[in-house]
């Protein structure tokens, strides 16, 4: 089975595993599909992450493509007269990191995979050449950035129909970029970064006022890295490594919600949305001290994931009122160690891969390279605003994430395969959809689409709880009562993500999916 955020991936997927390829195979013709199909969430211009379990080796292991600073970047480097220009952060050339995306995949398809990359591409070849019509959603989003496509990719571009936004139904096209998969299944990705499209990536962003240069492009490197493991009672959890938060801070939240009555207050109660809120906020004061490039920052992971801190952490919250102020965690060492789409897949070999992958904001930068087709990450935005944070833009550094692809273990079997885009909501996301079946008994489906919910901390200090419509208004009254502000979303608001899941059961002989309505979910399986 495959769930992908778009049906036309996912059938790409399982067409791969028709065929005889196994999950990262499929992971992989899935991800080029999306590219043409979601090309606003994630591409060829981004990075991310491969979360892969090997059944016959019963291992899991992390394929890390997060971008990469320039070798010029520098903490203040968005700043003008002493402030910070949003714009230069999201839309100009300053704003675009190395991608990873190219690199990442081609080191899963030559360790894990058993195709090639021509192979892998063919289905996302025909559909961009081919074209389909967009979707409610991608028409919707295609207007939110109208402005930013049109200064930084002109009104020919094929992200607009003559000019303006796409409207649902019309048929969109990306001759371009099947060009560009037919070079890279024909060059290898060496060409990405050390050939023309290399050579192209870098004008298109020296021409939008960026720093990025060849010998930038030409030392990136995805690496294979080791992952991070937490547990939730009986349920062990698999996930990413920093720099992304996204995986330690679902561990972290899960030790503290551990210590309470949960299945006794019930799914979205007063109770449950409380504290739950209240934990959320001690622990993005630990994000926003601690977190950073694991390679030049000493994170404290084990002491983050330790269950002592999480009781001494629940300790401090108050069940009749909103604590106020969330100190982070003091430690004694520190031992070293947006948007978004996620797809989820299992082949019949008991074969698994979560992947979450991104170019940051909807259509990154909204920078095209001449003649590529592929839009640029604006990733950069992903550091810090603070020139003294540890996640501040230097030299070579990977900005933090809060990209989370998991999967969960009951009794040494994957159980619940998971991830989900959504920026800093993601952890958060994710955490109530593993507590809605494991704790609370429903359905994948159910624990997808149920209602959600989000707080955090700025500088010790609580924000707003972030709650769908859907949720009583009797509920968001105890809420207030408990001293809570409330920022009302819509239902199904795609703030909250777009979650992809797989349910794994009866030894895997019983598999089922799980695609969020909140974007376009979808799944295919046999």
């Amino acid at each position: 089975m495959v769930v992908a955020a778009n049906p036309l991936a996912a059938e790409a997927g399982l067409a791969m595993l028709k065929e005889g390829g196994n999950a990262v195979d499929a992971a992989l013709a899935t991800s080029f599909a999306l590219n043409v199909a979601e090309p606003f969430a994630s591409g060829l211009g981004g990075g991310g992450w491969m979360l892969i379990y090997l059944a016959k080796e019963n291992r899991v292991t992390v394929i890390d493509y997060r971008e990469r600073a320039p070798a010029a970047a520098f903490p203040r480097m968005f700043e003008e007269n002493g402030k910070v220009r949003t714009d230069w952060r999201e839309a100009q050339g300053l704003s675009v990191a190395v991608p990873g995306t190219p690199a990442g995949w081609e080191y899963a398809l030559k360790h894990y995979g058993t195709k090639t990359l021509a192979q892998v591409s063919r289905r996302a070849v025909e559909l961009a050449e081919q074209g389909y019509a967009v979707s409610s959603t991608f028409s919707s989003i295609n207007k939110d950035e109208y402005e930013k496509l049109l200064a930084n990719a002109g009104e020919t571009t094929c992200y607009l129909n003559g000019g303006v936004p796409f409207e649902p139904g019309e048929v969109f096209k990306n001759p371009e970029l099947a060009r560009t998969f037919r070079l890279l299944a024909e060059k290898g990705m060496g060409e990405f970064y050390g050939g023309e499209t290399a050579r192209k990536i870098v004008e298109a962003v020296k021409a939008k006022g960026g720093i990025l240069t060849r010998e930038d492009m030409a030392s990136y490197q995805a690496k294979e890295v080791t992952p991070l493991r937490g547990a939730y009672k009986d349920y062990v959890l698999t996930t990413i490594p920093p720099p992304s938060s996204g995986g330690l801070h679902a561990i972290q939240l899960l030790n503290i919600l551990e210590a309470w009555p949960l299945r006794e207050w019930g799914p979205n109660s007063p109770a449950f949305i409380h504290h739950f809120s209240e934990a959320l906020r001690f622990v993005f004061a630990d994000r926003e001290h601690y977190l950073g490039d694991p390679d030049f920052v000493a994170v404290p992971i084990q002491a983050i994931c330790d269950k002592d801190y999480a009781r001494r952490i629940a300790s401090l919250i108050k069940p009749d009122r909103v604590r106020g102020d969330y100190p982070f965690g003091a430690f004694d060492k520190h031992p070293s160690a947006g948007n978004t789409s996620h797809l989820c897949v299992v082949d019949r070999e008991g074969n698994i891969v979560s992947q979450t992958q991104s170019i940051n904001l909807f259509f990154g930068s909204g920078i095209i390279p001449e003649g590529t087709g592929f839009l640029l990450n604006d990733i950069m935005d992903d550091f810090s605003a603070d020139p003294d944070s540890l996640n501040a833009p230097r030299p070579r550094r990977r900005p933090l994430s809060s990209m989370a692809p998991l999967i969960l273990f009951n009794k040494g079997k994957p159980t619940l395969v998971l991830g989900s885009p959504g920026g800093t909501r993601i952890f958060s996301s994710l955490v109530q959809i593993i507590l809605n079946v494991v704790e609370f008994g429903q359905s994948l489906d159910e624990a997808i689409e149920a209602p959600r919910f989000f707080s955090s901390s700025a500088k010790g200090q609580a924000q707003p709880v972030a709650i769908e419509s859907r949720i009583p208004e009797r509920t968001l009254a105890a809420l207030k009562k408990l001293g809570h502000e409330i920022s009302l979303k819509e239902a199904y608001d795609k703030y909250f993500g777009g979650a992809q899941g797989l349910l794994l059961l009866r030894d895997q002989q019983l598999i089922l999916g799980g695609a969020d309505s909140r974007r376009d979910g979808s799944g295919a399986g046999y």
